[in-house]
């Protein structure tokens, strides 16, 4: 391969570029025969009904999360700014996608291919105005060979019109630097330089799975009831043989035909005990079903499955699955548009962050008790809770109260409540 050192002069350091970097070869997509003998790749995995419920399930779950905008409060912890300039890009990204589209497509490719890429376009001050996301079989990851540094080729017709990382660059074809991309990923097996996608290291799984679906499928295709099969006179040549399995066929395949056997002459109906019942398919996709949901972390009932966790409550199975799925991937991307979308400054003061206040939400009066508790305690004033809400604040709203009958344990100058000072 050969190696072309170009130097970039507008304040960056020069990077080795590979120019003949393959930018158009999507991860995982040549076809890979598993044990089980079915192909897995990127797209075939998603024709099994609990794998896409799976991706479908995160990638709408964390979509519908609101992305806000914190700053820190002098006097401790972060409040909501809805002033900050970059509310705007993160409600509308691009002119192509709205929010929940953006958030869905990255983590979408992330799950797929193991990387989601978003390329950030800034104007002439270096502030961010647009995120582009990129297809993933769009983008090569490349580590420079002077100090380990990653830099990006990248092919995005979006990104025609746009000024990116290297101004004088023109056309689809992009380089872009670390700093002015967003990156997801799934685990690495070479120190972050590229993510791994669930689907291809864990082939085999999804080759079960999907060949325990195509046999359920055949078997209702060959005829619902398997009952006996048809044993040939000695007599009959290979084409009447031949003639008279078409006719059979014909006869009893499909779920029309479930049921019926068909009369043939000059064969003989020998009886089996086996039907697909037999087959204990229902059972073996049900189990694959739920090794799938384990596999991409998804809790059962999620899959309309029944939940293992019978004790916990809807709000206690939220939080899990808040905690143990949602987060692996929210908080790198938070951590990702923290790094690139703030300058140095800002992000001692400033910070972006997937607000789940409201996911485990079960009921209003439920709520309600929290905000009741949370007031009374003096830990939130009612225009927090109001905020919460999606209410406008009140006037008056903003003092924080004490519930009077409470006191500093072992304080011998509180007064004690009597009619006269309650």
């Amino acid at each position: 391969m050969n190696f072309l050192k170009k130097s970039i002069g507008i304040g960056e350091k020069s990077l080795n570029i590979i120019q003949e970097t393959p930018i158009t070869n999507f991860p995982f997509m040549a076809p890979t025969t598993t044990a089980s003998g079915v192909t897995v790749n990127s797209r075939t995995a998603l024709e099994h009904e609990a794998v896409y419920t799976c991706v479908r399930t995160l990638t709408g779950d964390i979509a519908k999360i609101p992305l806000v905008i914190e700053r820190r409060n002098p006097a401790g912890g972060w409040e909501f700014d809805y002033e900050h300039r970059l509310n705007v890009i993160l409600e509308t990204p691009n002119d192509r996608h709205t929010s929940f589209e953006f958030i869905e497509q990255i983590v979408f490719s992330t799950i797929i291919s193991g990387d989601g890429f978003a390329v950030v376009i800034r104007d002439n001050r270096g502030n961010p105005v647009k995120i582009i996301p990129m297809a993933p079989y769009n983008v090569s990851v490349i580590e420079d060979s002077k100090d380990g540094e990653l830099y990006y080729k990248v092919n995005s017709l979006m990104l025609i019109k746009e000024k990116t990382s290297i101004s004088s660059e023109r056309g689809s074809t992009r380089t872009i630097y670390h700093k002015d991309m967003i990156r997801l990923r799934n685990l690495s097996l070479d120190n972050g330089k590229n993510g791994y996608s669930v689907i291809e290291l864990a082939r085999e799984a999804i080759g079960l799975a999907l060949a325990t679906q195509e046999a359920a499928a055949r078997a209702y295709s060959n005829g619902a009831n398997i009952s006996g099969f048809f044993k040939p006179s000695a007599t009959l040549g290979a084409e009447q043989v031949q003639a008279m399995t078409d006719k059979m066929k014909t006869a009893i395949a499909g779920l029309v035909n479930s049921g019926k056997t068909g009369v043939l002459p000059g064969l003989d109906y020998v009886p089996i005990n086996k039907n697909v019942a037999d087959l204990q398919l229902i059972e073996a996709r049900q189990q694959i079903a739920y090794e799938v949901a384990r596999m991409f972390r998804v809790p059962p009932y999620k899959l309309g499955l029944g939940d293992s966790e019978k004790a916990a409550n809807v709000a206690e199975q939220e939080q899990s699955y808040i905690t143990n799925t949602l987060v692996q991937y929210t908080k790198p991307l938070e951590q990702h548009m923290n790094r690139v979308l703030f300058n140095a400054s800002e992000r001692r003061d400033y910070r972006i962050r997937f607000d789940f206040s409201k996911q485990a939400e079960p009921s209003e009066a439920v709520r309600a008790d929290f905000y009741s508790r949370m007031i009374s305690y003096g830990v939130m004033c009612p225009n927090e809770a109001r905020q919460r809400e999606g209410l406008a604040p009140r006037e008056g709203g903003d003092q924080y109260v004490m519930a009077v009958n409470t006191g500093v344990l072992g304080d011998k100058e509180g007064a004690p409540i009597t009619g006269d000072n309650q």
